[in-house]
């Protein structure tokens, strides 16, 4: 189970037919009553919330009258108890999930179907979920505040939430109506996956990172040889660079790349080194106190890159052949 940070009513909303991927309320049945065990998970972190506003002198930040008025728009509540209250939070939370029949799509059944949610993996709709917000360029995307996996890791996480949930619903129906017309062959669907996998978790910006992401953007990009990214790669560089900087730095990522994946340490050492006094310096502030000179690089390429990983994902699934035309100019 996935929850979303925002809030209502709402009737079970299709977002994407072809990953049957569908909001609504969360399930009070017999056998599959998640409302109620969300309840105590709310309980559980109000606890905890009220626990750390004791030991810290604080007041806590869990007014559940607020909460409860803010949520459900209602101030009938004088006589309604702090368990009640919550019950009603609860039933306004919305939850993300996948619901479809295998022959609709392509991947066959229980034992290869990678979008199916198993125990020791985590739940799908968390991944796709994760992968919208990561690559939308709208910041009108609702985040997981919740999953049957990770419980909520954060106890604060719930107090995050919108009531103004027509534009989220709006830009996440947008999002599906765009991996629907994405996912034609079977082909596609396992390069949705890989994709999805590529950014779920992965918050360490260092070597294995910088290798991932330029991997990505061989991915999209390389046709027959590597050393066509050095110029296909400039279209997707940040406009503030000057047209000179933007002619260097694809080709010193490339060779940076190659000394990684043929352990020649010291040579990427010396490239890091070129690429700081060339483009960061005088640009760019260097805290020591935070980051060595050299993990202060390959954060900020890392951040680089998986800025032009987002702009061709984007267009991958808004202009599939603009991309494709990109990939096939060999230069």
């Amino acid at each position: 189970m996935v929850v979303l940070n925002i809030y209502g009513k709402i009737k079970p909303i299709c977002i994407s037919k072809k990953l049957g991927l569908y909001i609504a309320n969360l399930p009070n049945e017999r056998n599959n009553n998640w409302n109620d065990a969300l309840y105590k998970e709310v309980v559980l972190a109000k606890k905890t919330i009220d626990q750390n506003s004791k030991r810290y002198n604080l007041k806590s930040p869990f007014d559940v009258k607020k909460f409860y008025s803010s949520v459900c728009f209602s101030t009938e509540m004088e006589n309604m108890s702090n368990c009640k209250m919550i019950h009603k939070i609860v039933d306004n939370m919305i939850c993300i999930y996948l619901d479809y029949n295998y022959n609709d799509m392509p991947l066959g059944g229980w034992e290869t179907n990678c979008f199916d949610g198993r125990l020791c993996e985590n739940d799908y709709a968390e991944k796709i979920i994760n992968f919208i917000c990561n690559i939308s360029e709208s910041g009108n995307i609702p985040h997981c505040i919740y999953s049957s996996n990770n419980h909520f890791n954060n106890p604060y996480g719930f107090l995050h939430y919108t009531c103004n949930i027509k534009k989220y619903i709006s830009s996440l129906k947008l999002w599906g109506k765009k991996i629907d017309n994405f996912l034609v062959s079977k082909n596609d669907y396992l390069q949705l996956d890989y994709l999805i996998n590529s950014f779920f978790k992965d918050n360490d910006y260092n070597e294995y990172h910088f290798l991932k992401l330029y991997s990505l953007c061989q991915l999209f990009l390389e046709k027959e040889k590597e050393y066509e990214l050095d110029k296909k790669l400039i279209t997707f560089l940040d406009d503030e660079y000057p047209e000179d900087l933007k002619n260097i730095i694809p080709k010193k990522l490339r060779k940076m790349r190659n000394k990684i994946a043929h352990g020649d340490f010291i040579s990427f050492e010396k490239l890091i080194e070129e690429f700081a006094s060339e483009i960061m310096d005088g640009n760019f502030s260097f805290d020591y106190s935070e980051y060595s000179r050299k993990n202060w690089v390959i954060l900020h390429i890392c951040c680089e890159l998986e800025m032009v990983v987002k702009k061709m994902i984007n267009m991958l699934f808004s202009d599939r052949n603009k991309l494709e035309n990109i990939k096939n100019n060999i230069t």
